[in-house]
């Protein structure tokens, strides 16, 4: 029975797929709902604080490399295109971003972005937690309603 929650934490982690995507999983399995919501959560915020402090670092890597390049072009447009949303208003813009369960607006793109602009990890990691939940709440009530 936990294994299936730990199973939910995993592929909450997972970039794109994140929490909008394990949560219809779990409650499809037919698992308890608020642990669901719960695994999910915790699952999505787990990267956050290593892609704030390492993303920099990895990005000029890739860039670097000629095999990744294209990767670290792919990552660096992706949050240049974000970051406009986010650093108007930086911890609300962060809660936002990721509390809207669009694609390409969750923990992974949120952590870059703030990386790349240097913010505190602390706001930055409370801001994705905050947002994580907000988009679970959402994510949960749609996929109830809808199963």
């Amino acid at each position: 029975m936990i294994s299936e929650y730990i199973h939910l934490i995993f592929i909450s982690m997972v970039p794109i797929i994140e929490l909008r995507g394990a949560i219809p999983v779990g409650i499809v399995q037919d698992l308890n709902p608020i642990y669901v919501y719960i695994s999910c959560v915790i699952g999505a915020i787990i990267p956050a604080p290593f892609l704030i402090i390492f993303f920099k670092d990895l990005l000029k890597w890739l860039k670097k490399n000629k095999h990744f390049k294209w990767v670290g072009d792919f990552l660096d447009n992706k949050v240049n295109k974000n970051s406009d949303k986010i650093m108007k208003k930086k911890l609300l813009g962060i809660i936002l971003f990721v509390g809207i369960p669009l694609p390409t607006t969750g923990t992974w793109t949120a952590a870059m972005v703030a990386s790349v602009f240097k913010m505190r990890i602390k706001d930055a990691v409370l801001g994705i937690i905050i947002g994580n939940m907000l988009a679970g709440v959402i994510v949960s009530f749609i996929t109830l309603n809808f199963t």
